[in-house]
């Protein structure tokens, strides 16, 4: 995923759920930068308060478009225009990031009953935009759950970033069958490389 965002023209600033960065990991990122206006994408919604920290650190202009995901943080960086100034820009991504529905698959970490679904430890869920909405025994499984849950026949694109854990084959029998039962869809298979998350998927 680092490379992803890479390809798009950002700074990339490791992390995850396991080990989010720190104030002066992001402050560190944005004094690399050679421009003085420099806008940051948490891509996580435990990272925006410690990205919202780093304008009192430092002389350039911060602004932070608060992505909550990485689907989000795609589509934000897809938007931006090198032309136009700070505050268009974040509005522009602002209105990007809202538009995406962001599927995540990954395993439970505890048994727990949210949302009317029982989970057992390990099992994989499969999450829309923060809510839990399918629990099973197999990524795969667990993706084409989700993606029935929702009114693909409004979609036009479908991104699937796939995992370190998780083959091509699968992502790209999955995409099949997408396109098989919604032939209007446009479907792309990315290998993402991510840690915990069977699938990173971009729906809009």
């Amino acid at each position: 995923l680092s490379e992803v965002f890479r390809s798009l023209g950002a700074v990339v600033v490791s992390g995850g759920q396991t080990m989010n960065p720190s104030t002066k990991d992001l402050l560190h990122a944005v004094e690399s930068v050679v421009a003085d206006k420099v806008i940051i994408l948490p891509n996580n919604k435990n990272i925006v308060a410690t990205a919202n920290q780093v304008q009192s650190l430092t002389e350039k202009t911060i602004a932070v478009v608060p992505t909550q995901t990485i689907p989000q943080g795609v589509a934000a960086l897809l938007a931006l225009d090198y032309e136009a100034d700070l505050e268009s820009n974040v509005q522009l991504m602002e209105r990007a990031k809202s538009e995406i529905k962001s599927i995540e698959v990954t395993r439970a970490v505890r048994s727990t009953q949210l949302n009317g679904l029982k989970i057992k430890k390990k099992q994989v869920i499969g999450i829309v935009n923060g809510k839990m909405l399918a629990v099973g025994d197999s990524a795969g499984g667990v993706l084409n759950d989700v993606l029935t849950e929702l009114d693909l026949d409004k979609i036009e694109v479908i991104t699937i970033y796939y995992g370190a854990d998780t083959e091509l084959t699968e992502a790209e029998q999955i995409s099949q069958t997408i396109c098989q039962q919604h032939q209007q869809l446009q479907v792309e298979v990315v290998n993402g490389g991510q840690p915990h998350y069977n699938f990173i998927v971009s729906v809009e």
